[in-house]
């Protein structure tokens, strides 16, 4: 990548800084109106404790009406999230940046979260921030390299947005974003900087706390939490992994559906939803993180804990083969957290905040195969004495992924030299 001229560097930061401002000010208010739209649905329409009728009723209308969204709208809700799924993989379609498709992402992925998808909201804003972020390229006439930079930009305040910190939005895109031989890092870090700066001030000017902080508290140290972390790492790794595979083997089923109606597979979507949600319990809904935190104070038994966390797995996974709009980030840490939970209630030596808090790390490493992403979002909703342990789980539940492609490569190679 040529070094671009000094002046047009500048104004390439100011683009991302209004780019910045602008994300965390979609940020900001699809959060807003999702509350007060899940409150209004899940309270006020259903009631503090709704049948199982209520319940089944509330996610397959909302995902009929999900589905018909899909069908009509322009951008369709941006990629099948069960087809091209991940945090920083929304990809730089050219479609994507018409503002009308823009608000078209944004409006599937509200509807789909609330009526209750068992996902986060960074893939619903995910695809709309892309589109966003191309729009602004195009405005600000960035082409070729600069214009992944932007898009990069953007993609890392909506990161910053969500965790409340510029150096959430910049860390994860050296991990995602490929740097060309020769070029400067701070060609990539500084528009993606800028951006996450501005829309951490908007976050900070409004009083908006990081997403999903988690309030406990780890003060006291043990060697033998390290082997804990190591144990826990690599049990809560292999649970985050399920999210994937379990994906996978139902969106051979669900393409089928999307073959004869797209309405139809949001329909069957919506009522595999609520029934999983009855068999659950309140625990399970919706994105995870504030959940995690109700089910942490209920669960007092290690099959509980990991029938929870079964649940979740396949909510989640059924959601995004479905086509809800949404992201795996807290679900997984549910996940880990339950799973990390059960292994604290089978083992009484481990400190439970050691168990749930490096389980959620570990799940979200390997639910979204993105190790670093997985410490930034633990150095932000967990306390800082935790994260040390947070990232020997990770990096176990890293090595047991890599380990396990491997094993699995190695045995489709050798199937192939049998056939």
């Amino acid at each position: 990548m040529n070094q671009p001229k000094p002046s047009a560097f500048v104004g390439l930061l100011a683009l991302c800084g209004l780019l910045g401002a602008a994300v965390a000010a979609v940020f900001l208010a699809f959060e807003a109106a999702l509350e007060h739209t899940r409150h209004w649905v899940w309270h006020t329409i259903a009631g503090e404790h709704p049948g199982w009728l209520v319940i089944m009723s509330i996610t397959t209308i909302g995902a009929l009406l999900m589905g018909l969204l899909l069908r009509f709208l322009p951008g369709h809700g941006g990629p099948h999230p069960g087809d091209s799924h991940g945090v920083l993989g929304a990809g730089a379609d050219p479609a994507m940046a018409r503002p009308r498709v823009i608000l078209s992402v944004l409006v599937v992925g509200f509807v789909g979260l609330g009526v209750g998808a068992s996902l986060g909201p960074e893939g619903a804003i995910l695809p709309a921030v892309a589109g966003l972020s191309l729009f602004a390229a195009r405005r600000g006439k960035a082409q070729g390299q600069a214009e992944k930079l932007v898009l990069g930009a953007g993609l890392g305040a909506l990161i910053a947005a969500m965790f409340g910190s510029p150096l959430a939005g910049v860390v994860p895109l050296l991990e995602a974003v490929p740097v060309a031989p020769g070029a400067a890092m701070a060609m990539l870090v500084l528009p993606a900087l800028t951006a996450s700066a501005t829309a951490t001030i908007v976050l900070n000017a409004f009083g908006v706390e990081a997403a999903g902080y988690l309030p406990f508290t780890y003060s006291t140290f043990h060697m033998t939490d390290l082997l804990w972390a190591v144990l826990i790492g690599v049990v809560a790794g292999a649970a985050g992994l399920l999210v994937d595979r379990v994906l996978r083997a139902m969106r051979v089923v669900t393409r089928r559906i999307d073959a004869t109606s797209i309405v139809l597979t949001a329909g069957v979507g919506g009522l595999g939803l609520g029934l999983l949600y009855v068999v659950g319990g309140e625990t399970v809904r919706f994105s995870g993180i504030p959940e995690l935190l109700a089910g942490v104070a209920t669960t007092e038994t290690a099959w509980k804990a990991l029938f929870l966390a079964a649940i979740k797995i396949l909510a989640t996974s059924w959601c995004l083969a479905v086509g809800f709009r949404g992201g795996k980030i807290f679900p997984a840490a549910y996940i880990g957290g339950m799973v990390g939970l059960s292994l604290h209630l089978f083992v009484h030596a481990i400190p439970v905040e050691v168990a749930w808090g490096v389980g959620l790390a570990a799940a979200i490493a390997t639910a979204l195969g993105s190790p670093v992403l997985a410490v930034v979002v633990v150095a932000s909703v967990e306390c800082p004495a935790m994260l040390p342990l947070a990232v020997v789980g990770v990096v176990a539940a890293h090595t047991v992924h890599l380990l396990g492609d491997q094993l699995r490569a190695a045995a489709s190679t050798d199937m192939a030299a049998v056939d």
